[in-house]
């Protein structure tokens, strides 16, 4: 069954046990509105390499890659496991589309990955691999991996791309409404993606906020790379909108193709 291509929040790592959030709740029912998946397959921003990588097969440790937060979260696991076939044919299709990638031993799922997923698929009943974000992925690579992973949507495997619309930890506070311009980019975005506007999406840069929403854009990428895996003639649906520490957007997406 072809699973459309998700483009989730993972926010702070507390939003996994912080059930009073909005994005949280919208991540703990999310499975209720989606078939079930083949195998789930995530691009984090917290995984970035010299080089695009996967994970290799076997189980996959979960990597706590933040501090100053609850010892809840340093005790939470999300024990995974990268099958050999799920690695073995998402290799295939990104080599197929003409991009060199290894396989690593030694990452796991970071708080990007298992974040989410461990709101949205607690059961840990399919098979995951991580895909990294190469340090030198823009715009155009970003969607390109995305295409390169298109077929794997067709084929039952569900692409997670995990970010934020708007990520500037110099504007983040404890409470408060979320700030003018952090609604205007991500409002912004979000109509471009539903209509499916690709070119000014890669060119999003020029928006007058691009540098205050994104100082650095690896949280953004990923959303290209769920755009991407879509195919061909790609729309967006806007899936949930809300803020946390008043400015990080947990905005999430669905994309088809029409």
């Amino acid at each position: 069954m072809k699973q459309s291509p998700l483009f989730l929040p993972h926010g702070a790592p507390d939003l996994a046990i912080r059930p009073e959030l909005e994005a949280h709740q919208f991540l703990k029912n999310l499975a209720k509105s989606e078939g079930k998946p083949k195998a789930l397959l995530v691009i984090s921003p917290h995984w970035q390499t010299e080089r695009l990588s996967i994970n290799a097969a076997g189980p996959l440790k979960t990597i706590h890659d933040f501090r100053g937060f609850s010892r809840q979260l340093y005790e939470m696991q999300y024990e995974a496991t990268a099958e050999s076939w799920l690695v073995s044919r998402v290799h295939e299709a990104i080599t197929r589309y003409g991009l060199n990638v290894r396989e690593d031993d030694t990452w796991g799922l970071d708080h990007g990955a298992w974040v989410p997923l461990s709101l949205a698929f607690p059961d840990v009943d399919v098979p995951v691999v991580q895909v990294s974000l190469p340090y030198s992925y823009g715009s155009e690579e970003s969607f390109n991996l995305g295409r390169a992973l298109a077929p794997l949507a067709e084929e039952g495997i569900l692409v997670i791309g995990s970010g934020a619309l708007t990520h500037n930890f110099s504007e983040v506070s404890g409470s408060g409404d979320a700030p003018d311009w952090a609604l205007e980019f991500d409002h912004w975005i979000t109509e471009l993606v539903e209509q499916g506007e690709t070119c000014a999406l890669l060119s999003s840069g020029i928006h007058k906020y691009y540098q205050k929403a994104l100082p650095t854009d690896e949280h953004f990428l990923p959303l290209l790379v769920a755009y991407g895996a879509a195919g061909e003639h790609a729309y967006g649906e806007k899936l949930h909108e809300s803020f946390t520490y008043r400015s990080i957007s947990m905005s999430a997406f669905r994309f088809r193709n029409r």
